[in-house]
């Protein structure tokens, strides 16, 4: 599915590229595909394309590539990639997405995976009166940070940043970085057709035929650094609309935080995907298409009735 535009969005001064899909339905919501870190806004295409096929109603979406990836600009502070900018840069794109998606209505839908969905959540706290539903596929979920305590933002964030520094940042071609790449987790565990849309918007092909990431190893160590400065829960206290909760059945969202979230949202759903990890979304992209298809039609009920 070929993007219908290209937007650039200038969020404070940094400019943030998208993609505009369509969607079969003029005159409804449009969408917003949040990716995780390290990946691209490419990487919703395959859900996308199987939302569409399972009657997704909804005018059409937008994958924005996030601040540091794909070819959206990447600020050289470290500061700039706390998960506050992350949840700005989602309202900036809500309110701008009636004008870039052709025939939407008012209302927007939230879609995000990983910090994605992270992000997703604080945004929709931030525009309750236009954001009608949050889907969020593994959202990162911690307890607050204690202030003078040094500690993970999250489990293992301290871990997967200094992984990340260690990252090859570049290979001889994009032939050889999809046979590195897809032979090792999470990629190996990837649908073909995700690894390819990820691939096609992470890597960078140069002239001399080498392929670089555009999230580089620094960028993707300093958005792990960059959790702490979120503190979800009272954004969470404050969304207005349905929360749907889409799980890996392996995955990694913390059962206690969880129960919070349906706690303080008892409008929240959870759905959990068989077989899949905190990666279902790459693994399982058209099963996460049909459950975003089916939490568009609900809510579209909810709205009639």
């Amino acid at each position: 599915m070929k993007p219908a535009a290209e937007p650039v969005l200038d969020a404070a001064g940094v400019r943030l590229r998208g993609r505009v899909w369509p969607g079969p339905e003029r005159g409804a919501p449009a969408v917003l595909l949040l990716h995780a870190t390290s990946f691209c806004g490419a990487a919703w295409e395959p859900v996308w394309r199987a939302a569409c096929e399972a009657g997704a109603q909804a005018a059409g979406a937008v994958a924005p590539d996030a601040r540091g990836h794909g070819a959206s600009d990447a600020p050289a502070a470290p500061e700039a990639y706390a998960w506050t900018r992350f949840a700005e840069d989602a309202v900036a794109w809500i309110d701008a997405l009636a004008e870039i998606v052709p025939g939407a209505g008012a209302d927007v839908v939230l879609a995000g995976h990983s910090s994605g969905a992270t992000a997703a959540l604080a945004a929709a706290a931030a525009r309750p009166e236009i954001v009608r539903g949050v889907l969020a596929v593994e959202p990162v979920l911690y307890d607050a940070p204690v202030p003078g305590v040094e500690v993970d933002s999250y489990p293992g964030s301290r871990f997967m940043a200094a992984q990340a520094r260690r990252r090859r940042p570049r290979f001889e071609s994009a032939a050889e970085a999809r046979a590195r790449l897809g032979a090792r987790a999470p990629y190996a565990g990837f649908a073909p057709e995700a690894l390819d849309a990820v691939l096609a918007g992470a890597l960078a092909e140069e002239p001399s035929g080498e392929a670089a990431l555009r999230c580089t190893p620094q960028v993707e160590a300093s958005c792990y650094d960059g959790a702490a400065a979120l503190d979800v829960w009272p954004a969470v206290s404050r969304i207005a609309c349905p929360v749907r909760l889409v799980a890996g059945e392996r995955g990694f969202m913390p059962p206690p935080l969880v129960a919070r979230i349906r706690e303080m949202l008892p409008r929240t759903r959870i759905e959990t995907l068989s077989g899949g990890t905190h990666f279902v979304a790459l693994e399982q992209p058209a099963r996460v298409g049909e459950a975003l298809a089916r939490f568009l039609r609900e809510l579209t009920q909810d709205r009639v009735d």
